[in-house]
């Protein structure tokens, strides 16, 4: 009887070789401005998708929510290997169920609230089973500038000259 055990345990063992249980794993991913501070909700977040790189699936997407960050840990206070300057910063936060080792592609478009300066960024890891990536996360930098400028709508004519007050925003993604 001890013997058909052990036989049934290793046969079942046998049979179950490489089915595998996707595992949930978490994800952070942030937008940076190169320079400057993170792409929060002010600047109406920053699209982010998430690829599995070998097929090009969508594993996950979503946009980035939060501030801007901590002006002092961000640009003022001198970095270390193991510090973090994202406390409190928009995020875009996921899991993604996966059984294997995927290279994904992270997909970067930022700023939304104006799209004609949205620039793509994009970087490629391992995401591994069961290793989530939170705290800090994934730090993307979006280099480039957002300018909104404002025109008025009707303009004045003085002696056959006319003022045109003009105003314009200019500040790092």
């Amino acid at each position: 009887m001890k013997k058909i055990l052990i036989a049934a345990l290793l046969m079942s063992g046998f049979f179950m070789y490489g089915i595998s249980e996707a595992v949930s794993t978490k994800l952070v991913v942030r937008a940076k401005s190169k320079d400057a501070k993170f792409v929060g909700t002010s600047m109406g977040g920053a699209r982010v998708t998430v690829k599995d790189s070998e097929s090009g699936n969508v594993l996950a997407t979503g946009i980035t929510q939060g501030s801007t960050g901590d002006t002092g840990k961000i640009m003022i206070e001198p970095k270390t290997r193991f510090g973090t300057i994202s406390d409190g910063a928009a995020k875009f936060e996921t899991s993604i169920d996966i059984n294997e080792p995927v290279l994904i592609t992270i997909e970067i478009d930022a700023p939304l609230v104006t799209k004609p300066d949205m620039i793509k960024s994009s970087t490629q890891m391992w995401l591994i089973p069961g290793k989530d990536i939170t705290g800090q996360g994934i730090i993307i930098e979006i280099p480039g500038f957002s300018v909104i400028a404002r025109a008025p709508e009707k303009i004045n004519m003085t002696g056959g000259k006319a003022v045109i007050p003009f105003q314009s925003r200019i500040v790092m993604i």
